[in-house]
């Protein structure tokens, strides 16, 4: 039998592998031989050429776009797949960006390669994304074009100028097994999805006009959607019952603009929210867009979105945290992308969830659904779910949303939208207009709630507004460059033609119960201090939806990642309540023609009328390409939510049940081999300290066998610590089966007595929640609770932490050996005395023997050791400081310790 401690030193250090990462480049980088990149976007034609750019402009955030191997591109999709299988060892393990890379990005060969070409041709290589999935480099336009065997053009095109290169971009042709795309060579303008509705007005002074929930003087009776509207109508208020707000969540509002802060805060006293601020954050490197409007009449279009955005998200989710992230736009630089980018690569992250609720369409260039799909990948992969407004110009993406349609339109969905990492966000329409006071109250409740309860909705489609025709309906479609993933399967779905758009949907119409926002630049009709405007668009449902998956993370106690697998396998479960599935039926149009624009489509209407426009799509039974599966019962959301546990849920302290605490187990997982290493605290049969530790395999669903060891070993104040010196002897086996999250047995044959005895998780309250900013490193950090073990290699010794809910206690098992060799493992509880540390007295206990039944902590006595400080610098670092009396005298030392998470590590802040 190999020695236990280098088993275990084995086992606890075992590294992440980069899974396939087979090197692509495999010949020299000859620039005579080259390959072409996808094509550029049609409006880079001779009719809209301004002529070649200036050679010295500099362009930035230029990205390339890497490919993985077939192989690794089949380990990665297999992960993400087990990512979400809760009968999976990798269920919702999720990585931090570098552990992305480490397993699933390019070698280090192709990243070397791809540098020293890109800096061959005069470029600068400003980043390598943590994931290893894109490179970003900058240059001049001379440089830039000559790199990809053009010259960059001018275009002037609807009115604004644009860049793209004037013949097909190259590379070397022993680059373009690496190389997928090239992104940020041509502008792409992704547009904001919102546009403005007609306030209704009720009550008050006719110098001092407001807005109400409802409107019926004069009549007919007009609506919009407060908070408590739409909490009446999504069937959230169970949820906040249960005091689920979103508390320790962060949404990352994906912006372009700043917000002015008294908008938010008057938009949240009109609705009887308490007053919480976003945190706005300038992307590194990006663009700052400047100061926020507040007077003049007018609030550009980018900071209309980012305040619909962050009023959306936080009114769903009230107690999350929102921050709004944001660069602006040049002629060079996508400011969304930019932001999108970093959301996705910084480490620790900055949120579990993100907004994006601008887009373009598909057609105007394959390089950018490259880049989106590639960025929203990695978030997959690290836990971070995404969503994204489907568009506000139905079936025709590549025209401008709210505009007057053009004789010739596109159909074409979202560019952003398209990857099948992100839950797409459609728009409905509430179908009340035949009798509208079945579903609204004529007077305002409290929060200006006049919803009685769930609407009939049909698609969101406003074809005619003042008269006009326009281009106002949900975006949807088929992706013509991503495959169908697999779990976009059931009902309606119409095959695997591609990646279907959009997944869920709510309302969205700005003309017909819109959202009550304000903005004081507008200096227009006033609510008390707000001045208000009525929003919709697709870029409303979004946050919506941002807002539910923070309640959801809240509820389920940790990151839920792409929702979409789990959305899908719900809507396939007939009964359960937890979609409004959005049909002709519900649409109230009587006779369906997808000829003609209406609430039963997303077809889009001429230039001059309902007719001679484009031919979309019709809502129908289960999904469709329009509304998607429909809106959402927010609270048979929650409660259907699969709540299987996983193995992740195991690592922790456990007690023999029903209140043996001086006696337990410390347990950790090793994710990638299923495999738990168990350090059991306990009593020998004359009731002195006695630990035994398993490394156990998983022979059967969350069933882990192995053998139990003693192990004798240097005293806890050896320096340096020696594991060679550790001896182990096997004294029985162990058996740990969970039935749950929180409840399981230990089954053990120990020296000839065998039982078994129930056992509970003990989470010692909820894990905390991060604080940023005052306290950026440790002071709160989720991921301290863990085994922790003394550095460099005291792989014998170590700490069980666990925090408390509050954060500001732990309570630590310390397992080392005593001055003779014999086990020792003391316990700490341990205040919080600064940021980051926690000090507490050490007790050394003796107790009724393991075999006892009942087990019966009144036979435990306690004795003081000494005391111990706890600093801990990071996630991962940190010391321990004691001072334990002797039978010599006291004895003081710090040790570095070091988390072994026997794994990939949590994220910092969950």
């Amino acid at each position: 039998m190999p020695r236990f401690s280098l088993l275990l030193a084995t086992l606890i250090f075992l590294p992440l592998t980069n899974s396939g990462a087979a090197d692509l480049v495999t010949e020299r980088v000859d620039v005579a031989h080259l390959s072409a990149l996808p094509r550029n976007p049609a409006w880079a034609s001779t009719g809209n050429d301004l002529g070649e750019v200036a050679d010295d402009l500099q362009l930035s955030h230029l990205t390339l776009v890497l490919r993985r191997s077939a192989q690794q591109q089949v380990a990665f999709e297999k992960f993400l797949a087990q990512q979400q299988d809760a009968n999976s060892p990798n269920f919702h393990r999720w990585l931090t960006p570098v552990q992305v890379g480490e397993q699933f990005g390019a070698s280090a060969h192709d990243i070397d390669a791809l540098t020293q070409w890109l800096q061959s041709q005069g470029l600068h290589v400003d980043s390598v994304a943590n994931s290893r999935f894109r490179i970003e480099f900058s240059g001049s336009a001379a440089k830039v074009g000559a790199a990809f065997a053009t010259r960059l053009h001018a275009y002037l095109v609807g009115g604004e100028q644009r860049i793209a290169p004037a013949g097909v971009p190259q590379i070397p042709t022993a680059l373009s097994a690496i190389v997928k795309a090239v992104h940020g060579l041509y502008t792409h303008n992704e547009r904001p999805l919102h546009v403005d509705g007609t306030a209704p007005l009720f009550g008050g002074p006719a110098t001092v006009p407001t807005p109400g929930a409802s409107s019926c003087s004069p009549p007919p009776c007009t609506y919009s959607i407060f908070p408590a509207d739409f909490a009446v109508i999504y069937d959230m208020n169970p949820v906040y019952e249960q005091e689920t707000y979103g508390g320790g969540q962060r949404i990352a509002i994906i912006g372009r603009a700043r917000v002015y802060l008294p908008d938010i805060e008057n938009f949240q006293t009109q609705s009887f929210m308490p007053i919480k601020d976003p945190t706005v954050l300038i992307v590194p490197g990006g663009i700052d867009p400047g100061p926020p409007v507040s007077s003049g009449g007018k609030v550009p279009p980018d900071q209309i979105e980012s305040t619909l955005d962050v009023t959306r998200a936080g009114s769903v989710a009230p107690g999350a945290t929102i921050l709004l992230v944001t660069s602006g736009d040049s002629t060079t630089v996508n400011g969304v992308a930019v932001a999108i980018e970093y959301v996705a690569d910084i480490q620790p992250p900055l949120a579990q969830i993100m907004n994006v609720s601008f887009g373009g369409c598909e057609e105007e260039g394959q390089s950018d659904v490259d880049f989106y799909d590639s960025a929203f990948s990695q978030a997959a992969a690290q836990g971070i779910s995404v969503f994204v407004s489907s568009g506000d110009a139905g079936a025709a993406g590549c025209d401008g949303s709210f505009a007057v349609p053009p004789a010739s339109q596109t159909r074409s969905p979202s560019d952003i939208c398209a990857s099948s990492y992100v839950t797409c966000v459609g728009g409905t329409e509430f179908a009340d207009a035949a009798n509208p006071t079945a579903y609204w109250s004529s007077k305002n409740a409290s929060g200006y709630e006049s919803a009685l309860g769930y609407i009939p909705e049909g698609a969101w489609n406003d074809p005619i507004s003042g008269g006009k025709p326009q281009l106002a309906a949900s975006g949807g479609g088929v992706s013509m460059y991503i495959p169908t993933p697999y779990w976009q399967v059931g009902p309606g779905v119409p095959g695997a033609q591609g990646r279907y758009t959009p997944d869920v949907s709510f309302s969205a119409s700005p003309d017909h119960d819109g959202y009550f926002i304000c903005f004081a630049a507008l200096g227009v009709a006033n609510f008390g201090p707000c001045t208000f405007s009525i929003e919709g668009g697709t870029s409303a449902a979004a946050p919506d939806m941002a807002g539910i998956a923070a309640l959801l993370n809240q509820k389920m106690g940790s990151p839920q990642g792409n929702l979409n697998p789990r959305l899908y396998a719900l809507a396939a479960v007939p009964g359960n309540g937890v979609f409004h599935d959005v049909t002709v039926a519900t649409s109230g149009v009587a006779v369906c023609d997808v000829s003609v624009p209406s609430m039963c489509n997303n077809s889009t209407p001429g230039p001059e009328g309902l007719s001679g426009g484009l031919e979309g799509y019709v809502v129908g039974p289960g999904y469709d390409q329009v509304t998607g599966l429909g809106s959402i019962d927010v609270a048979q959301l929650l409660a259907q939510w699969p709540t299987t546990a996983s193995a992740a849920n195991f690592s922790g302290l456990w007690w023999a049940a029903p209140a043996a605490v001086e006696s337990g187990w410390g347990i950790n997982f090793a994710h990638q081999d299923n495999i738990i290493f168990a350090t059991w605290f306990t009593y020998d049969l004359a009731g002195n300290f006695w630990w035994l530790s398993m490394t156990a395999n998983e022979n059967a669903r969350n069933t882990f066998s192995g053998t139990l060891y003693q192990t004798k070993g240097p005293p806890f104040f050896a320096v340096p610590f020696n594991p060679a010196a550790v001896t182990a002897t096997a004294v029985g086996t162990g058996t740990l089966t969970f039935s749950d999250g929180n409840d399981g047995t230990f089954a053990y044959t120990v020296n000839g007595v065998s039982q078994t005895k129930a056992i509970t998780h003990q989470v010692f309250g909820p894990l905390p929640t991060c604080v940023w900013g005052a306290q950026p490193n440790l002071a709160l950090a989720t991921n301290v609770t863990g085994l922790w073990w003394a550095a460099p290699a005291g792989v014998e010794s170590g700490w069980g932490i666990n925090f408390s809910q509050q954060g500001n206690t732990i309570f630590a098992t310390w397992f080392t050996y005593n001055g003779d060799g014999t086990p020792l493992w003391l316990s700490v509880t341990a205040n919080n005395m600064a940021p980051g540390v926690y000090t507490g007295t050490l007790y050394g206990t003796t107790g009724p023997a393991f075999d006892a039944m009942p087990f019966l902590p009144s036979d435990v006595s306690a004795l003081p050791y000494g005391t111990a400080t706890f600093t801990f610098t990071d996630g991962n670092s940190g010391t321990f400081a004691y001072t334990v009396n002797t039978t010599t005298g006291p004895v003081s030392q710090t040790k570095a310790i070091t988390q072994q998470v026997f794994g990939p590590p949590g994220t910092v802040c969950e």
